[in-house]
Order: structure tokens, then sequence, then C-alpha cells
């Protein structure tokens, strides 16, 4: 079920909101859509119980991707970025964990309930494994360029 926004008010209420951060978020972008908008195409909920992964992966056909928080026990796990650039690093030495943030290879957003991250669908990212019995829960949605 991933199309949950077509078929309950309560995922269509949801997507009004997020359509607001959509917006702000391709205006910061200052993209040109061309008279076009962009619409939520997918909306899904995540139940991530302990040890529970959800690997490297990207959203294709996809524009801006996004999660909305519901249930964040303190310590889950957040949500990891890739550096764009990994595969372009070849021979590149490590870089230290310590390091400036702009310097790693990945960057990890905390999972904080209420919250809603965005970014563009191409960007590769993961959950790391839930290392707590209680459940880790969200709803992720994509939007395309209509």
């Amino acid at each position: 079920m991933d199309r949950l926004h077509t078929i309950s008010s309560t995922f269509t209420e949801l997507e009004r909101l997020i359509d607001r951060h959509v917006r702000a978020y391709a205006k910061s972008l200052e993209w040109d859509l061309g008279g076009r908008g962009l619409r939520m195409s997918d909306c899904w909920i995540n139940i991530m119980p302990q040890g529970v992964t959800h690997s490297l992966h990207l959203h294709p056909n996809s524009v801006v991707s996004g999660t909305y928080y519901v249930a964040t026990p303190r310590g889950c796990a957040g949500l990891k970025f890739e550096d764009p650039r990994m595969s372009k690093f070849m021979a590149a030495p490590p870089v230290s964990g310590e390091g400036n943030p702009r310097s790693r290879r990945y960057v990890t957003y905390p999972a904080t309930a209420g919250n809603v991250t965005l970014f563009e669908s191409w960007l590769r990212h993961e959950v790391p494994s839930n290392p707590l019995k209680a459940e880790r829960i969200s709803i992720s949605f994509n939007y395309d360029w209509a």
C-alpha cells in the first residue's frame, strides 16, 4: 500500500500539510518548474522494529522524497545520506569521523517525532538498524513533477 493519500482522509490531510513544505523546498532550490507543479505520487508507512534496516537506496522517477516521523524512541536511527560524490573518490583517503561535517562521506539527520525531512529523490540514503525494542514509525512519500 504505497498510495495511502488516495484512500484515507487522514493521509490526504497529511498530504495537504506536506505540500506546503514541498513548495517552500522547491522555491529554496530555485527550481523553474515551467508552470507545472509537484504532486504527491506515493505515500506509505514504515514500521521498524528492533534490528530492522532499510539499506542504501534512492527513489527513481520522483523529484522530492521525504519522511514524516510519527514515533521515534530515544536512540533510534536517523536518516543517513551518502555524499553524492562517493563514486568519484576512488583512491581518496578516509575522512576522520571527528572531522568537519562538510568532509564526511555520510551525514545523518535525527529522527524526531513530528518533523518532516525532505530531500531530492536522486540522493542515496538509508536507515541504519534500529537498536531498540521500541518501534520507529514514519510515513514516507515521493513527489512527481506534474
